[in-house]
């Protein structure tokens, strides 16, 4: 299955077992780097690989992997090899652990700065004083920039994740502290989880990360929220059928780190009466270009405004530009990631009794957008920008879905769209 998005980085893989002995995991990991060589060498869409000499760099990695002297150094070796590529569905799944930790708090981007967006009632950070609105302006030592965000967090919530952290934090009064937080550490079993186990996490997991969400209390504007591309082309349907009711709509895209290809281009049709081309794809072997229909009279027609932020990547990023570039409707909010482009993922498994998974996520395409531009490390720059200032995270307020509401012709404050999608904590 194709997909165009980076959240393969947070799949529920299966829980490895607690070596004893170090050397156990060396193997492991060494075995790791001779697949990764092998899946980039078969099916990296790039067969020159960007010029990387790649048999160079894993027995470099190999050297260390047997000179490393903890499992977190191993991981954080094999996924250096991929994150020379600077290729944003390029990356390492490592094996889960039997130990993970939970800081307490999310954060984001706005802009060009880090902030707190959510804070765990029960956290160690809470305790500390976090709340959302509280700038991160320093994360482990690190100053966190929109070009290597992305980076910190795969690194301190995939590859090593610590039990306590250090921040530098700036309120929304300006005051400024430093404080360390302890992280709750969650114990998992030891032994591989049935597949009816395995099924229901992942049924669990999915539901979380797919619930759209459709708000249409305001006579002729109707407000979707979609968090993933992952649907069909019934769901589709149903949700155009209830937006068709108003004269407008609000595409919230917002957090949205893409999926499917195909939950795209049913999307795309879905708000287009004619033949829309969306890009052009490059893999290995050809040049294609992919294109949709429009679906007629029963495409929505009406006014469009599209919500995008610093954590929008892949298919919402290719959306929002083909909006922009059929002159369809209006693009709101803050910078997208700049993650475009196409990758699959590879499966492995290591062990006999006690199986340990692992997997890749090799970009197959790239992708050129109709006007003849790369998305790829740009992303998509919304036509009016619009980005919740500190006291509006602190106090839940959404200008953001304010102002696309004010665009379309409808009263609705800050404080109104802050609880229409209301999180809850």
């Amino acid at each position: 299955m194709k997909w165009i998005f980076l959240l393969l980085f947070l799949l529920v893989l299966i829980p490895s077992a607690v070596f004893g002995q170090l050397d156990m995991e060396r193997e492991l990991h060494k075995q790791i780097l001779i697949n990764l060589k092998k899946d980039l060498k078969e099916n990296y869409y790039d067969p020159n690989l960007r010029g990387i000499d790649i048999e160079a760099k894993v027995k470099e990695a190999r050297d260390l992997v047997t000179a490393a002297k903890s499992v977190e150094e191993m991981t954080d070796i094999v996924a250096r090899v991929l994150i020379q590529f600077d290729d944003s569905h390029l990356g390492f799944i490592p094996p889960a652990r039997t130990v993970s930790v939970d800081y307490g708090f999310d954060m984001q981007l706005y802009g060009d700065r880090a902030f707190i967006t959510r804070v765990s009632e029960d956290s160690d950070a809470k305790k500390k004083g976090l709340r959302p609105g509280d700038q991160i302006y320093m994360f482990e030592g690190f100053i966190p920039t929109r070009s290597e965000f992305w980076l910190l967090k795969y690194h301190y919530l995939v590859l090593a994740p610590q039990p306590k952290i250090t921040l530098f934090i700036v309120k929304p009064s300006g005051n400024r502290y430093k404080v360390d937080i302890d992280a709750q550490i969650n114990r998992e079993s030891v032994f591989k989880p049935s597949n009816r186990e395995l099924l229901l996490e992942w049924q669990r997991t999915f539901r979380e990360r797919t619930h759209q969400e459709l708000y249409n209390d305001i006579p002729g504007l109707a407000i979707w929220k979609i968090p993933a591309f992952e649907f069909s082309d019934i769901k589709v349907d149903k949700m155009i059928d209830r937006v068709k009711k108003g004269t407008s709509a609000i595409l919230d895209l917002r957090g949205n780190s893409g999926g499917y290809v195909y939950s795209e281009r049913e999307l795309v049709s879905a708000f287009f009466d004619k033949e829309v081309m969306i890009c052009n794809v490059l893999s290995r072997k050809k040049k294609e270009i992919e294109a949709v229909k429009g679906d007629g009279k029963k495409a929505f027609t009406g006014k469009l405004v599209v919500l995008v932020d610093s954590e929008s990547a892949s298919a919402a990023e290719v959306f929002a530009r083909v909006v922009q570039l059929e002159g369809r409707g209006l693009v709101i909010g803050d910078q997208t990631s700049g993650k475009v482009m196409e990758a699959l993922t590879f499966d492995h498994y290591f062990g006999l009794d006690n199986v340990i998974g692992y997997a890749f996520s090799i970009t197959d395409a790239d992708l050129v957008m109709k006007d003849g531009q790369r998305l790829e490390k740009v992303g998509v720059t919304p036509d009016d920008r619009v980005v919740p200032t500190p006291l509006d995270l602190a106090n839940s307020r959404d200008p953001v879905l304010a102002r696309a509401a004010e665009k379309l012709g409808f009263e609705l404050t800050a404080e109104e769209a802050g609880k229409i999608f209301a999180r809850k904590k």
